[in-house]
């Protein structure tokens, strides 16, 4: 009787926990939303305009490949995530992945439509700094979009031509042995010698 007595009150007591762990990282989670908030834009503004120190150029050239590259790519990962073949777990992972990759576009998307301070701070570094930057990411990842949508459609289109290429062939084979096997029943049995 005693060990049955033990038994609930250890289930108890690992709800307790459980619940006192999910609340310690729900408040590590909100911190931690609060310190990148307030680091990430500055950084990634200052990122930027490292790499395009003050060209205009060169500032729609990167803008147009963190735009498209960091659009296209995680875009077409996470279309993976749609694969019947793919378990529920990773279809998460999968797009948990996708998200990282987006992460460049994420950052700047923070700071062009963000209202934090830290955020007016990217803008103002990226306005001076890399002048067109936001506005060709913009554009990029609009155009990327355009293309994974029309990829994806052609994909599409191209499997259902295969599927009705296949059925089509089938046919014929069938259509083609019920000829042979009519043909064979209309002569009859060979002539005996």
């Amino acid at each position: 009787m005693t060990e049955q007595a033990q038994v609930p009150a250890r289930k108890k007591r690992n709800w307790g926990v459980k619940i006192i762990l999910i609340l310690v990282a729900l408040l590590v989670a909100v911190a931690a939303y609060f310190i990148l908030g307030a680091i990430l834009p500055r950084w990634w503004s200052d990122v930027i305009a490292g790499q395009i120190n003050r060209d205009l150029g060169a500032s729609v050239l990167v803008g147009m490949f963190y735009g498209f590259v960091f659009t296209f790519i995680p875009l077409l990962v996470a279309w993976q995530a749609t694969r019947k073949a793919v378990a529920w777990p990773w279809k998460i992972v999968i797009l948990l992945v996708a998200v990282a990759i987006a992460t460049p576009n994420l950052l700047t998307a923070g700071i062009a439509f963000g209202t934090s301070e830290s955020a007016h701070a990217g803008q103002r570094t990226l306005s001076v700094d890399a002048g067109f930057f936001t506005t060709w990411t913009a554009v990029s990842a609009i155009a990327a979009l355009v293309v994974f949508i029309a990829v994806t459609v052609l994909w599409a289109l191209w499997r259902r031509r295969g599927k009705q290429m296949k059925a089509l062939k089938q046919a014929e084979n069938q259509r083609a042995k019920a000829a042979k096997t009519a043909s064979a029943e209309t002569q009859g049995p060979a002539p005996s010698a």
